[in-house]
């Protein structure tokens, strides 16, 4: 019966696609527990076994460490909390910190007497100096230390006696943690600690409901100071704060928030108090992009939607209201084009054309050498390497999905379809690093003369070759000396023929002007000098459900970037 029960559970799970993650985050110390010398470390909760993970679960953020809310929006603040303020307690010097019943001095005395003396300060604010007797020191600020034991040394010692005094450690304290964040509870410190400690140790802020800027820390009931986060990230100020047991740090309800998108260094939405905020305030954080010029506010109140729009320069005019939408643009138009030539030629590097030049007047400037290839002109640029790149992504993204929402209906198709995704996801992975060429293909020159450039285009002169290059599903990729009359069989046959993973029925040769053939199984294809021939993979249909999406992936990569990708 049992062992019923756990294949019948099993298989629901299978079916279900059921998986199972844990979150490592600090445990909380509550009342009752007892106090450590030192905050304890905590061991990383033992995660399960690994499953196939899901490459689009969750969005990209455009800020490395921010965390989104539940519409996908970038959450500006949320970077901080990653666990590294966890990680380690502040011990530097705070000037205004008040000795208190627990921190640790240490004296060194030297001269007449010598003596090296960590004193604990007791339950009445005193430390003890052998021969010298109490020395009230609760309550001195740090800065005074050293003045107030040395002034107190030399009442008993007058001559020949000299002393130093400083703060070794302080005490350790437990700091309740409350309101917004990931998990509220006692957590012990030292009290020298900063918020920041805190905070972390319970998990951060969170994100879709606590304030960055309105952190306040309570004693006795009583509001004792409150910190705003965007001070330290903007500014990088952070009061120093002196913690006692008991103390509660508490996370106040998130303000209101506007989006700042577009040309900006940190896109997201941003936090402000009070019903207005200035838009210069806000760009500050978000940090405009070289470039920008204009800034377009978009408002949406009482039914009824209406958009700001003024120049950079002059957003001190304008305050934000709640649920306000900003966007930064920028448009630089350029008079000139930058055109780089490279390849085969004599002429100069890099030339600068007026706006509105055609690939002729291009083409003329181009200074031959006896072994440049001019009818095989190649052009790249970047907006088409751009474009074949936002396709590719599209494509994969697509087949993830794909992948992701596929159903079983058996345990054992369940585990043909976890392997399955295992070798689609480590294509897609490679794939995704694959950059696109941007080449234009140039099939007629002549009719191509009237192309009109663009600001960066690259034009390639390749030398006259008597080379054939094959690569792809070969056994042995190579280039080969061109041999009139011979078949891409021919060519093949001397890479060491076709790999066991070979479409036969479709390779593909690349002219050097771009020009792209598909020659089936290569009979009665003719190949000329520079030419590539690429010999695509073929997907196993009868084993992988993706397959038809696969292999138009595999076409898009060896078409954009001239590189064959396989399974």
């Amino acid at each position: 019966m049992i062992s019923k029960f756990i294949a019948s559970l099993l298989l629901c799970l299978a079916v279900a696609g059921a998986s199972v993650r844990s979150a490592s985050v600090s445990e909380p110390i509550f009342a009752g527990s007892q106090p450590a010398a030192t905050p304890p470390a905590q061991a990383p909760a033992p995660s399960p076994a690994p499953l196939p993970s899901s490459p689009v679960a969750a969005p990209a953020a455009p800020h490395s460490g921010y965390r989104v809310t539940l519409k996908g929006i970038p959450i500006f603040g949320s970077q901080l909390f990653q666990g590294d303020f966890k990680e380690t307690s502040f011990t530097g010097f705070n000037p205004n910190y008040q000795v208190g019943i627990g921190d640790i001095v240490q004296i060194m005395i030297w001269g007449a007497m010598e003596s090296a003396l960590d004193l604990p300060v007791d339950a009445k604010g005193n430390i003890f100096i052998p021969k010298v007797g109490p020395i009230p020191v609760a309550g001195v600020r740090n800065d005074e230390l050293n003045k107030v034991i040395t002034a107190r040394i030399r009442q008993v010692y007058k001559d020949n006696v000299e002393s130093y005094a400083h703060l070794r450690s302080t005490q350790t304290v437990k700091v309740f943690v409350s309101g917004f964040v990931a998990q509220p509870g006692l957590y012990q410190g030292f009290s020298s600690d900063s918020v920041l400690f805190f905070l972390d140790r319970a998990g951060g802020i969170d994100p879709e409901r606590g304030s960055y800027l309105n952190v306040a820390l309570l004693r006795a009931n009583e509001v004792v100071s409150r910190a705003n986060l965007y001070d330290f990230l903007g500014k990088g100020t952070l009061p120093l704060t002196q913690f006692r047991d008991g103390d509660v740090i508490l996370v106040e309800p998130r303000g209101h928030t506007v989006v700042v998108k577009g040309e900006v260094v940190n896109p997201g939405r941003f936090e402000f108090l009070g019903d207005t905020t200035p838009l210069d305030r806000i760009l500050a954080l978000a940090s405009p992009a070289s470039g920008s010029t204009m800034v377009s506010v978009r408002r949406a109140g009482g039914g009824n939607a209406h958009v700001i729009v003024v120049p950079l320069d002059q957003v001190s005019t304008i305050n934000l209201e709640p649920g306000d939408q900003v966007e930064i643009t920028g448009r630089n138009v350029s008079r000139n084009l930058l055109i780089s030539y490279t390849g085969e030629h004599d002429g100069p590097a890099n030339i600068v054309l007026p706006n509105g030049t055609q690939l002729r007047e291009a083409l003329s400037r181009i200074v031959p050498t006896q072994f440049s290839d001019t009818k095989s002109v190649q052009i790249f640029r970047r907006s088409v390497a751009e474009r074949q790149k936002a396709l590719l992504m599209q494509s994969l993204d697509n087949l993830e999905r794909s992948v992701l929402n596929a159903s079983s209906v058996s345990l054992e198709e369940a585990q043909l379809r976890q392997a399955e995704a295992e070798t689609i996801f480590a294509f897609i992975k490679r794939a995704r690093e694959v950059e696109p060429k941007g080449q234009i293909m140039l099939e007629s020159l002549k009719d191509a003369e009237a192309l009109s450039l663009e600001d960066g285009d690259t034009i390639h002169i390749p030398p006259l070759s008597s080379l054939v290059t094959v690569h792809g599903e070969v056994k042995y990729p190579n280039t080969q000396t061109y041999r009139e009359g011979d078949s891409v069989k021919h060519y093949v046959k001397r890479a060491g023929g076709l790999s066991d993973n070979a479409d036969k029925s479709e390779i593909i040769v690349m002219r050097p002007n771009g020009v792209i053939d598909s020659v089936g199984n290569g009979r009665g294809a003719d190949i000329g000098p520079g030419d590539e021939i690429i010999v695509m993979p073929k997907p196993d249909s009868k084993k992988l459900l993706f397959a038809k999406e696969i292999t138009t992936i595999i076409y898009q990569i060896a078409l954009g970037a001239r590189v064959a990708i396989g399974l």
